[in-house]
């Protein structure tokens, strides 16, 4: 349930600095987003003054001035190096910012206080308590930053904007200031030597934060989560080999940062933006102790989902790394989803324009949930929108008028149980691995592989971790790295789960025994490098880096019952045995030295065995196939869910050049309200860029043009209808409403209202799927669906 609405804006909107002239915007902001914010319990204001320079500047007395973020592009171009000689029209805004509107006012301290002082007001005439959070950024975005790019850079340890420059582009949590006599709020004896970043931010944040008014603070851009919080690269991880002797080291670096910073705000709560990536992915390049930090630092909420997905379309990165970040969770909290409307600094409003206006990154993370320690669904309790203004300082209605449906919509038809395919997170197991020193290149495939994986099409919407998974529902795919070995308890509970039944599928390098001869696979000499495999009967040529890929390729088939799925030589990469499969893993890129992201490689020439995953779970019953006209073409992304036992699909499909063929463990599905040609028994449909559709109806038939439309109910008695079309001697499966198992009635070719008398069906209750399924055998013609 949300409980929390967040607002997020930049002073922009505020360049009247009059008292009129403040409550109007604030009015505007009440108005605009009182649709979403109504029912909700708490309502939070964050404002992006400037880039937190603001706060690392102040020095106690409110008529000082600020610089703030009144740009358009980096505010702080000298961290790129050299910058092209050209006039400032032909200059990317990354190197010559622009002021937003001409002559932008001046603001001091004390006008930043009456902002904050009318927006509690104005709130408050509405009858509603708000709280205000401020932001620090590490980087050279948002404000001019003298503090940071001149009389401080030591601080600024990272190269996120690029390689071998003499002056560095972020700051690293870790780093030590230098000393200076400057007097400020929280030090009015000036720095000492050695003074560390996260005590010297921690002071001046709880007197800035005193004498300005705000509740809490916002740490953005991965602030507190490593060194190079934007790249594949960082502190133990060059692009090319791990430094393992490093971790620990770096892990207290961090952790020291996070104990200095709340020893100073012992009561304020913290919120974090967190790193694009994803758990094992910190871990492995930059040794980020997520789990020490969640238990040991009272007060602070998990990072939300990253909005670079909008920026580059990786919602395999933004939905994998989502889920890996709240698999665990501090205690006695929620989690954040964040979304992206507009950009308040480079000219981008992704509602309006990387979007498009679908809304498949509010659908898709919206149908994202988790199991806690009692194996109940949980969902985000709290919303964030960065942000309601734009570069110019404006704030469209359009915006919120086209947004708030979808968000309610979203929420409407959540996870409310774990869905059809579970993610078993090994979170502890992937800390220990990494400050151990111990296979930390299988840290580092794992969540790379699941990445890329959900970007060829692999459904995944629940995440539990390894010490919460207590046994789960048969009618549910458990996937899992082959990592969980290593916690013999849930290994255990998953043979259990087997052995009753339940379907599993691994990835990952196999060097336990046990799983060994589970998977009826033994090992053999090593290979790696350009290989050609064989998938499906099909030779496809791959590359596998042992470094990227947790280790070489070297196991064989050992047992006669193994179906084979996919061979390089001899080897054994991915393959079937009863209720289990298994895919090896291949990480299908290349990394620069230092680089910031993983480059694909080549896929006219390349396979890519990370989309064996939805290969494998087909055979395991959630069968998912893409026409498409060329192999390079990208692959839909798909998110399903279940809410009141219907089945839920959310997508997105960079390319409308694809058709999607679905079957389902209960047949192929048949969505409200679509029409479907269903053939070989796989439903056909030519989704469009976003999707988000209910399907209740699962239908077995060889082939024929099946519909399902929503029905009037032309009688009291009755909640909802549906009605089917086009059935040839099919065994229709149908997932009731949760309370109204026993009040479904199904009506053969219906004539005449109110549809009490004629054909009915009666149901065979199923059992071996999540939730109840109703089966009704050798169904021709019409049905009509009443509840």
């Amino acid at each position: 349930m949300i409980h929390n609405v967040t607002l997020e804006v930049s002073l922009k909107p505020f360049w009247d600095l009059s008292d009129e002239g403040i409550r109007a915007v604030c009015e505007k902001i009440y108005l605009q987003w009182q649709p979403l914010i109504k029912n909700i319990e708490i309502i939070s204001i964050l404002l992006w003054t400037a880039d937190g320079s603001e706060i690392l500047e102040y020095k106690g007395n409110l008529d000082d001035k600020f610089e703030w973020a009144k740009y358009i592009g980096v505010a702080n171009p000298e961290v790129y190096g050299n910058i092209p000689d050209l006039p400032q029209d032909q200059l990317c805004i990354h190197y010559c910012p622009r002021l937003y509107r001409k002559a932008p006012p001046e603001y001091t301290y004390r006008d930043l206080k009456r902002v904050l002082d009318t927006m509690r007001t104005v709130f408050a005439e509405k009858g509603r308590v708000i709280r205000l959070g401020t932001t620090f950024d590490p980087g050279p975005e948002f404000a001019v930053s003298p503090f940071k790019y001149k009389n401080h850079q030591e601080i600024c340890l990272a190269d996120t904007l690029g390689t071998g420059k003499e002056l560095k582009s972020f700051i690293c949590c870790y780093a030590e200031l230098d000393a200076d006599s400057v007097a400020y709020a929280g030090f009015p004896d000036g720095i000492k030597q050695g003074t560390s970043f996260g005590k010297f931010l921690g002071r001046q944040t709880k007197h800035f934060c005193k004498d300005m008014g705000f509740d809490y603070i916002w740490l953005s851009n991965g602030l507190g989560f490593g060194l190079e919080t934007w790249g594949v690269c960082g502190a133990i991880f060059d692009g090319e080999k791990f430094d393992n002797t490093a971790c620990q080291n770096i892990k207290d670096k961090i952790f020291k940062f996070w104990t200095e910073l709340r020893k100073e705000l012992p009561d304020m709560p913290i919120e974090t933006r967190g790193t694009n990536l994803s758990t094992g992915m910190d871990l492995s390049s930059d040794a980020v102790p997520l789990r020490e930090v969640y238990q040991n630092v009272p007060g602070i909420k998990p990072p939300p989902n990253s909005p670079w997905a909008a920026l580059n379309g990786d919602f395999g990165m933004e939905l994998a790394g989502w889920m890996s970040h709240i698999a665990k969770l501090p205690s006695n909290t929620g989690y954040p989803f964040r979304f992206y409307t507009h950009d308040p600094w480079f000219i981008n409003s992704p509602w309006l324009d990387r979007y498009g206006k679908n809304p498949h990154d509010i659908y898709m993370p919206l149908a994202i949930a988790r199991l806690d320690e009692n194996e109940k669904i949980m969902g985000p309790d709290s919303i964030s929108f960065l942000s309601i203004d734009n570069s110019y300082g404006d704030m469209p209605e359009q915006v919120p008028d086209e947004v708030i449906p979808h968000i309610k919509a979203a929420l409407k038809s959540a996870p409310d149980m774990a869905g059809p395919i579970v993610w078993l997170y090994p979170f502890d197991e992937y800390h220990d691995m990494t400050f151990s020193g111990e296979n930390i290149e299988e840290v580092f495939f794992g969540d790379w592989f699941m990445r890329t994986a959900i970007n060829t099409g692999f459904q995944l919407n629940t995440v539990v971790s390894s010490n919460n998974f207590n046994g789960i529902s048969k009618g549910n795919v458990v996937v899992t790295p082959t990592a969980i070995t290593r916690n013999k308890k849930a290994f255990e509970l998953l043979i259990t789960f087997i052995e009753d039944g339940g379907k599993v599928l691994f990835y990952g390098p196999v060097t336990d025994v046990k799983l060994l001869d589970l998977l009826g696979l033994k090992t053999s000499e090593a290979i790696e490098g350009e290989l050609e495999a064989v998938i499906n009967g099909k030779s496809k040529l791959i590359k596998h880096n042992s470094t990227y890929s947790g280790g070489v390729i070297n196991t064989i088939k050992a047992k006669d019952d193994v179906e084979v799925i996919a061979s390089v030589q001899d080897k054994v990469i991915a393959l079937k045995r009863s209720n289990i499969a298994w895919v090896r893993g291949t990480n299908s890129f290349e990394i620069q030295k230092n680089g910031r992201y993983p480059e694909m490689y080549d896929r006219n020439k390349y396979f890519y065995p990370e989309s064996l995953m939805r290969i494998l779970v087909g055979k395991l019953g959630y069968v998912c196939e893409f026409d498409k006209y060329s192999q390079e073409q990208a692959d839909p992304v798909i998110v399903t869910n279940y809410n009141a036992n219907a089945l839920y699909l959310s997508s997105y499909v960079p390319d409308l050049n694809t058709t999607e063929r679905l079957k389902f463990p209960e047949g192929a599905p048949v969505f409200v309200e679509t029409e479907t040609i269903i053939e070989d028994g796989l439903s056909v449909y030519h989704f469009p860029k976003a999707e988000h559709l209910e399907c209740r109806v699962f239908v077995e038939m060889e082939d024929g043009a099946v519909k399902c439309k929503e029905f009037c109910l032309t009688t009291p008695e009755v909640k909802r209808r549906l009605e089917v079309q086009g059935l040839k001697n099919a065994t229709v499966r149908f997932r009731p409403e949760t309370g109204y198992e026993d009040k479904t009635k199904v009506l053969r070719n219906p004539k005449g209202a109110p549809f009490t008398k004629g054909d009915f069906l009666e149901p065979e209750k199923e059992n071996g799927f999540a939730g109840t399924v109703l089966m009704y055998r050798n169904v021709t013609g019409k049905i009509l669906i009443s509840w």
